[in-house]
């Protein structure tokens, strides 16, 4: 009996190990055609020593610099929910750059309930780690969402919603996602895709209905 439960205990501890970093692993080599891109740690980190993906300026290549894109509000926060998904609540900050904190909207877009593109940032890691609430994983669940369903955004006393259109997986270089077309009132969610990576994006469209 001595010698079975140090044993058993081996045993847990290397599935737990291979259950984290067996779906890191496979998602490298998939994507072994892109060598100028790595994985990084899912807990924050660097793809390369300039690269801080916690920072939202560096999500896309092509940025314009934050401190010329400022958007204007009264208010520095506001909250949003998928219902379907089970986010409830999302903390967002407005002109936020430090996605280890929370979500943030990124400078320059829209704000909620006004013609133009409203584009919120979120990370994302390997689904071993997902906690809820917690900012390093708070958009997980993103990835399960479908076109139809229901994103609410409270922002300044009022509640927006909006109906998700399409979703779509983009590389870094693809910065036309953020653009603003003042046609319509327009949503837009991303995270890094595939979970726990920071190879692609994955883009969430949405439009306002009330």
């Amino acid at each position: 009996m001595k010698k079975i439960i140090p044993a058993a205990l081996i045993l847990t501890g290397l599935a737990v190990l291979t259950s984290v970093f067996v779906p890191i692993i496979s998602s490298q080599l998939s994507h072994n055609a892109n060598e100028s891109i790595i994985l990084l740690d899912p807990m924050g980190g660097t793809v390369h020593a300039s690269t801080n993906y916690g920072e939202a300026g560096s999500w896309f290549e092509g940025q314009a610099p934050l401190e010329k894109t400022i958007t204007q509000s009264k208010i520095s926060y506001y909250t949003l929910s998928i219902p379907r998904l089970k986010l409830n609540d999302v903390t967002v900050q407005i002109n936020g750059t430090d996605l280890f904190k929370n979500a943030i909207q990124y400078p320059g877009t829209a704000l909620p309930g006004t013609y133009g593109n409203t584009v919120i940032f979120g990370h994302s890691t390997i689904p071993q780690l997902y906690k809820v609430g917690n900012p390093l994983s708070i958009f997980n669940p993103l990835l399960k969402i479908k076109v139809g369903d229901e994103i609410n955004i409270y922002y300044d006393g009022i509640s927006y919603r909006y109906i998700v259109k399409d979703t779509a997986e983009i590389k870094p270089t693809q910065i036309d996602v953020l653009a603003q077309h003042y046609d319509k009132y327009q949503l837009t969610l991303i995270t890094c895709t595939p979970l726990g990576t920071y190879l692609y994006r994955f883009v969430v469209h949405a439009e306002l209905v009330n």
